[in-house]
């Protein structure tokens, strides 16, 4: 299964960046049978959008699960069954495959809500591409050094971007004050 989304909602057209490992279809699998989706977030998301050049190794994941006590049993104990080696992080937990592959299995984020879920656009059976607008603030959200330099680069290579939009999650976040500061360095339009 190949990753080949055309990106509607936005009018900017996506091609085929990524192959669907193997690995990762199962860890899909064990989500769909507990009715999670999954967000593709992080450095393959922004790929996907043509907004930035560089590769990544692993694989982020943010999934909507309304049960984290399921989260920490039952998704933990069905992806160890399967050979899969997990470890629990602060942000959720970090899932190594027998390949090799790092699958990063954030647990939901303040800004997954309705409106995050209207614009993504579907890539697999639970697999999601948000926006490139709510990509950007999980990027605000991080903010360690690659962080930075990925957003300085979606402006600079990014078609076009809902400013109005992204504005309003910014401040839905609380996150102004880093975007501004960034915003003013790379020179965009503030917040």
């Amino acid at each position: 299964m190949s990753l080949t989304v055309i990106y509607q909602s936005h009018k900017m057209k996506m091609v085929n960046l990524m192959e669907i490992p193997e690995e990762l279809k199962e860890v899909l699998n064990v989500l769909r049978s507990m009715n999670a989706k999954a967000y593709l977030i992080g450095a393959r998301a922004l790929l996907m959008h043509g907004a930035i050049a560089r590769t990544t190794k692993d694989i982020d994941l943010m999934i909507t699960i309304e049960n984290l006590s399921i989260l920490r049993e039952n998704l933990t104990n069905e992806l160890r069954k399967r050979g899969f080696t997990v470890q629990w992080r602060s942000w959720g937990l970090l899932v190594k495959t027998k390949s090799g592959i790092e699958i990063d299995i954030n647990t939901p984020m303040l800004l997954l809500d309705k409106e995050f879920e209207s614009r993504a656009t579907k890539i697999a059976e639970n697999l999601y591409l948000p926006s490139l607008e709510d990509l950007i603030v999980t990027k605000l959200m991080s903010l360690e050094r690659k962080d930075y330099s990925d957003i300085k680069e979606v402006f600079k290579l990014a078609g076009k971007i809902d400013f109005d939009y992204l504005c309003k999650r910014i401040k839905e976040a609380n996150l102004e004050k880093e975007f501004n500061k960034i915003a003013k360095r790379i020179g965009v339009k503030k917040c």
